[in-house]
């Protein structure tokens, strides 16, 4: 039997895995994408009413629009934070008494927000590394701790008294582990509208369906000067590029590369319906201080209930009066975002990982996808 060979291949069909398999079928370039779903981390409940990976999109992901059904739109009125026993909404007097700090903040995450989307948009062509670095003030948030970066901006109460608890709820991290430009990137549903979403799996599959392989990658090796994947399924398959666009912790153990991820972030979801107390019932998004287990319980446009929690055995009868689990997943990472380490897009000759190992989002998976079958294509700048 001849051996399978392909051009290129992609091993993860994430939104990375996905970005690069579009940009290399509009070429006609010959390849296949191996994994066990479409979608990766971007996952839907059974009833696929829900998402239960990545939640929300913002207003400036416009590579990914077009991949994503828009949903309802967040108000920030509709939060609801607790902090030390205290409950209270964006319209607290605490917003008043911090206007200015909050008008600084304003003012940072629209100077973030310009070279952001410069940065995005020459991520296409330019290897992703080389932007941050090109860009002295990205470059300098990367590598700033965020909480040093609020005390020295002085915006600690507004911070700490409403963003905070936001990252705790969307990154599942306290700010004192972050970058600054995570906390800034995380920070701008703040200054652009946000949204709910439904992914358009079957559209997407529809697209690169004969390029697919649904089989899972047990190994990688370098053979006569190709590279040998060896599937559960379909046994070696033999390519001149390869591609890895899995999480970051199944991307290290499929390259062994020596850099270290950054920190990962872990949460306990429940997806549940029942009656929520009515402490718990006056918002949309309950969000709570980072010292707390609970991390956010989100009311869903179907009248069922995501609750994240870092508890593996929460006491669910504290918020609801009855409650029956649909669904109980444990992201464990659900994505490295602490500290500011870098993985390199190229781990050897054509070996290229991509994904959220450096900037987590959609987006900038989305981005980081094309650039990789543009390396390939021979269309970057670098």
């Amino acid at each position: 039997m001849a051996a399978k060979y392909h051009k290129t291949i992609i091993i993860g069909a994430g939104i990375s895995g996905i970005g690069c398999a579009y940009k290399l079928l509009e070429n006609n370039h010959d390849f296949k994408i191996i994994s066990p779903d479409i979608g990766g981390r971007i996952i839907e409940s059974e009833s696929k009413t829900v998402e239960y990976g990545a939640y929300y999109i913002m207003s400036i992901y416009h590579n990914t629009a077009s991949y994503v059904k828009i949903g309802s739109k967040i108000n920030p009125s509709k939060l609801i934070f607790h902090k030390s026993n205290h409950s209270y909404n964006l319209f607290d007097k605490k917003l008043f008494t911090h206007f200015f700090q909050l008008v600084r903040l304003f003012l940072i995450l629209r100077k973030f927000k310009k070279h952001y989307e410069v940065f995005k948009k020459k991520s296409i062509t330019e290897s992703q590394v080389n932007c941050l670095k090109n860009d002295n003030y990205l470059w300098k948030l990367y590598n700033s701790n965020a909480h040093d970066f609020v005390e020295e901006n002085k915006i600690n109460d507004i911070v700490y008294d409403y963003m905070a608890e936001v990252l705790h709820g969307t990154a599942f991290m306290p700010i004192k582990e972050l970058n600054a430009f995570t906390f800034l990137q995380f920070s701008l549903p703040l200054i652009v509208q946000v949204y709910e979403f439904t992914f358009k799996k079957e559209e997407v599959f529809k697209h690169f369906k004969s390029h697919y392989i649904k089989d899972e990658v047990k190994k990688i090796e370098f053979e006569n000067r190709k590279y040998c994947v060896t599937t559960n399924k379909s046994g070696k398959i033999y390519c001149e590029n390869l591609i890895v666009a899995t999480p970051p912790h199944i991307s290290k153990r499929l390259v062994k590369f020596k850099q270290p991820l950054r920190k990962p972030a872990k949460a306990h979801m429940f997806h549940l319906i029942g009656e929520i107390k009515p402490e718990w019932n006056q918002g949309e998004e309950n969000l709570f201080d980072d010292k707390n287990q609970m991390l956010a319980i989100a009311h869903q446009r179907d009248n069922s209930y995501l609750f994240y929690t870092r508890d593996p055995k929460p006491d669910l009868f504290k918020y609801f009066y009855d409650f029956k689990i649909l669904k109980h997943k444990h992201w464990n990472p659900a994505f490295n975002i602490g500290g500011s380490n870098i993985i390199d897009l190229k781990q050897g000759k054509n070996l290229y990982v991509i994904g959220d190992n450096n900037i987590c989002g959609l987006e900038d998976s989305y981005i980081y996808g094309m650039y990789a079958a543009n390396k390939i294509l021979g269309r970057t700048k670098d």
